[in-house]
């Protein structure tokens, strides 16, 4: 991919420069989540074992597969086989400013103009992208192969063949090694195969959907020899018990029946000495509840779609600039799930000050890109082709499995198509906006 130089592309490596160098004074690049990736690749390189905790500590199968093995490979080749955790960064923000320009020049070669000036200030305004870029954690290379899978899908109609087509699959794979959110969508991926062999008339290329279920279920199989349990992840059930129906628990219940509850599960689970049957249970538990209570659990999760494009990002700012905190792992969402609006003010009420004003600002822009992705759509439902509603597609299936968790962690790796969608929309809003206003202004005149 050439870069080529424009006041776009120089203030966006300008504002990652700022982000990386700042980084690098403050020091500290990991979250918790950030030691099970490095663990994972110091355990790739000095024993070949792709597990996410200490070797030389208890044994927890669940290590075994909690962590995709591609963002810890990227680590090890990135930091020049663990010699450098800058070097990791560094590749970070290359990649992210990749991301950027990559879905820029996807959408103008479907035709779209896009008003550059504000396409760069939502980017700017959305500072996780400039977080993430400098921190241990795989959000940002995510982001980078979701890009890439629209990029891939794009040439694919552009230029029709089976190589491309293959290299679309290829990258489907990449991102289920990357992040376990991604392995059902092998399953739209056949019907989205399909409608492509549609649009390329290429022979028999529907049948390349298979490559992606056959990694699968080869990775699958892996992991049933390795813990005897044949689930694609681990996280799978951490985040069923210790996320969705815990927070579900603490929204309905409070925070002391909630963690009765998951410690009950977890209690009965531990009696269970066959690791496969124990993960079982925990699943059927879990589903059991939700099921148990179905209607309450679905507004639940609806909430979580809806906050996660709108969550400003304390958690994030907080751990990036290591302000102080008693538990800074414990944000906002916590004090929603456990006490309502009246506890978030609550917490809220004992932030330092500065960092509500930058709060209060990110969540004005963040309404704002709402209204344009919101926009857009409504003005161009006629005219969704292909790239479009795969885009959308990806984003909305990335928002639904994410649910109660809305947090705007997990948004950045849909940040870009998100952006430039909402600035396309805006960008129309505002002529609609001032074009009506001037045809109001005229026949005012006139009368």
């Amino acid at each position: 991919m050439i870069i080529r130089t424009s006041p776009f592309t120089i203030g966006l490596i300008g504002f990652h420069l700022l982000f990386f160098i700042t980084k690098i004074f403050i020091g500290d690049f990991f979250l918790m989540d950030s030691y099970e990736y490095y663990e994972l690749a110091k355990n790739v390189l000095t024993d070949f074992e792709f597990y996410s905790k200490d070797l030389n500590g208890t044994i927890d199968y669940r290590h075994y597969t909690k962590r995709p093995p591609l963002y810890s490979i990227f680590i090890i080749i990135s930091s020049l086989f663990l010699k450098t955790k800058i070097g990791i960064l560094l590749c970070q923000n290359i990649i992210s400013i990749c991301s950027i320009l990559l879905i820029k020049r996807v959408f103008e070669e479907n035709n779209f103009k896009i008003n550059k000036g504000l396409f760069f200030f939502f980017i700017i305004t959305s500072i996780n992208q400039f977080i993430y870029s400098n921190l241990i954690m795989s959000e940002i290379f995510f982001q980078f192969i979701i890009v890439l899978l629209i990029y891939r899908l794009h040439h694919s109609i552009k230029n029709p063949s089976w190589k491309n087509i293959l290299w679309y699959q290829i990258v489907i794979i990449l991102l289920f090694l990357t992040k376990p959110v991604f392995y059902l969508f092998i399953i739209p991926n056949i019907l989205i195969t399909y409608l492509l062999y549609k649009k390329s008339k290429i022979r028999f290329s529907t049948l390349s959907a298979i490559l992606p279920i056959l990694i699968f279920i080869l990775y699958s199989s892996w992991n049933f020899k390795r813990t005897g349990s044949s689930d694609f992840s681990s996280i799978q059930n951490i985040n069923l018990l210790e996320w969705n129906l815990k927070y579900f628990h603490e929204n309905k219940f409070g925070a002391e029946k909630a963690k009765i509850i998951s410690d009950q599960i977890k209690q009965e689970a531990l009696v269970i000495d066959d690791y496969s049957r124990q993960q079982n249970f925990i699943k059927k538990e879990v589903i059991s509840h939700i099921k148990g209570d179905i209607i309450s659990y679905s507004i639940f999760h609806m909430k979580g779609c809806i906050r996660i494009f709108i969550d400003p990002g304390r958690f994030d700012l907080f751990n990036f600039f290591k302000m102080h905190s008693e538990n800074p792992e414990v944000g906002l969402l916590h004090h929603i799930n456990s006490n309502g609006i009246k506890g978030a003010i609550m917490f809220l009420s004992k932030q330092p000050v500065l960092l509500l004003f930058i709060l209060s600002i990110i969540l004005i822009f963040n309404l704002l890109k709402g209204i344009g992705f919101i926009w857009f759509w409504v003005k161009n439902y006629r005219k969704i082709n292909f790239i479009l509603g795969t885009v959308l597609f990806i984003i909305l299936y990335i928002v639904a499995l994410t649910g109660p968790l809305g947090a705007s962690r997990f948004f950045v790796p849909i940040l870009p198509s998100y952006l430039i969608i909402s600035a396309l929309g805006f960008s129309d809003l505002t002529t609609s906006l001032k074009t009506h206003y001037i045809e109001k202004r005229r026949n005012k005149s006139l009368n």
